[in-house]
C-alpha cells in the first residue's frame, strides 16, 4: 500500500521536467518571450526505503524571459502537474480516491557567453501536495548550468542543456524550430535527478527517496 500512495504522492507528480534556459531566449534589452507547453510519457522511478515507477497524466508549464542587456536575461518559470485519479484500497481505513499534484517554480538570470553558449544561475522550489494522507513536501535549492546550441539553417536549432544544484540535476537535449520572425516551437527530451526527499506516509516515520523523472517536453514560444 505504501509503495502505490508513493508512487501517486511522487512518481506521478514530478514527472514533469522543466526546460531551464530555452534557446529561444532573446538577448535583447526589453525583449520579452512567453513559452506555453507540457510535458509527453513522463515517468519517474522512486528508490529508497521502497523503489516505485509511475507515469504521469496531466500539466502545463509556462515562462518568461526578459532581455536585460545584449549579454543577461532574466527568467521565471512555473508549472501545475497532476496523477491520474486512483482508487487505493487502505487497510483500516476502506477505499482512497484522489490524486497528487505539484507546481514547480524556477527564476534564473542567464548570460550570452558567445552565440553558441548561455551559462545560467537560479533558484527551484517544488511544493508537492497529495490530500490529507501524506504530509505536504517540497524541494529548493540554488543550482548553476549551461545550455549549447547549434544552428541547423535559419530556422532548426539543436540545443543541450546542463543544470546542477544541491540534490538536484537537469540533463536536457532537443530542437527548437522557428515558425516566424516572433515564434518558435521546441521539443526536448529531459532527465531530472531529486535526491533525498521528505516522504510521510499517514501515521509512517518519515522516509527519504531519490527521484529520476524523464518525458518529452513540447513548448510554443512567442515574442511579446
Amino acid at each position: 500500500m505504501r509503495k502505490i500512495i508513493a508512487a501517486l504522492t511522487m512518481g506521478l507528480v514530478l514527472t514533469a521536467t522543466p526546460v531551464l534556459a530555452s534557446p529561444t531566449a532573446v538577448f535583447e534589452q526589453g525583449a520579452i518571450i512567453l513559452e506555453l507547453g507540457s510535458t509527453l510519457n513522463s515517468k519517474v522511478k522512486g528508490q529508497g526505503s521502497f523503489n516505485v515507477e509511475a507515469d504521469g497524466d496531466f500539466g502545463y508549464k509556462y515562462s518568461i524571459t526578459t532581455g536585460l542587456s545584449d549579454k543577461f536575461a532574466l527568467q521565471y518559470k512555473q508549472g501545475y502537474f497532476r496523477s491520474e485519479t486512483k482508487t487505493i484500497l487502505v487497510p483500516g481505513k476502506g477505499s482512497l480516491t484522489t490524486y497528487a499534484k505539484s507546481e514547480p517554480m524556477d527564476i534564473n538570470l542567464l548570460y550570452k557567453v558567445n552565440p553558441t553558449i548561455s551559462l545560467l544561475a537560479g533558484y527551484e522550489h517544488s511544493k508537492i501536495s497529495y490530500g490529507n494522507y501524506v504530509a505536504a513536501a517540497s524541494h529548493s535549492t540554488f543550482h548553476v548550468g549551461l545550455t549549447a546550441t547549434h544552428k541547423l539553417d535559419d530556422r532548426a536549432t539543436l540545443f543541450a542543456t546542463a543544470v546542477r544544484g544541491s540534490g538536484a540535476s537537469l540533463n536536457e537535449a532537443g530542437i527548437s524550430y522557428k515558425l516566424s520572425a516572433a515564434s518558435a516551437f521546441t521539443v526536448s527530451y529531459a532527465e531530472r535527478k531529486v535526491k533525498d526527499v521528505d516522504l510521510k506516509i499517514l501515521t509512517a516515520p518519515t522516509q527519504k527517496a531519490d527521484y529520476t523523472m524523464t518525458g518529452i517536453t513540447c513548448m510554443f514560444g512567442t515574442r511579446l
